[in-house]
């Protein structure tokens, strides 16, 4: 039996008539197969591709105005900026800031944007505040009782 294993073969038969024919109709171009895969492609065709003519390939006019930088300029003064700010070294202490506030915080409007007084406020105005509120929202709700039908 070591013998059986060497013996395997493919043999390629043509295709039926009736899948030739189905072909032919529909226009069907055969893909590349592993015989056309291994040759090599020819690049001594110029093409437009090759030539580098497209509209993006082209170099950019660039025209300075007063008080623009030059590249030149530009390095100059990110030098200077690198100079003034020391970069971190890896012994250094992380240090953190305090994040900003935010606007809204500041001007002291609430979080549903609605203007609130920061000064004078007590615990007995912020409950009255929040009772209304909640009347509010209560009296916004959808009710199905037959009695409240007809009043209004």
């Amino acid at each position: 039996m070591p013998g059986r294993g060497n013996k395997v073969s493919y043999v390629e038969n043509d295709e039926p008539s009736f899948i030739k024919r189905f072909k032919e109709r529909i226009g069907y171009k055969e893909g590349p197969n592993v015989e056309t895969k291994r040759e090599l492609p020819d690049f001594n065709d110029e093409d437009e591709e090759s030539t580098g003519n497209k509209d993006d390939e082209k170099p950019t006019v660039v025209v300075l105005k007063n008080g623009d930088l030059t590249s030149e300029e530009a390095e100059q003064l990110q030098l200077q900026i690198d100079k003034e700010e020391p970069a971190h070294t890896i012994g250094d202490k992380i240090v953190f800031k305090q994040p900003k506030k935010r606007q809204a915080e500041e001007e002291g409007e609430d979080i549903s944007g609605e203007q609130v007084k920061k000064s004078g406020k007590t615990k007995g105005n912020k409950n009255k505040q929040k009772s209304k509120e909640k009347k509010q929202k209560k009296n916004s709700l959808l009710s199905f009782d037959e009695e409240e039908e007809d009043d209004t």
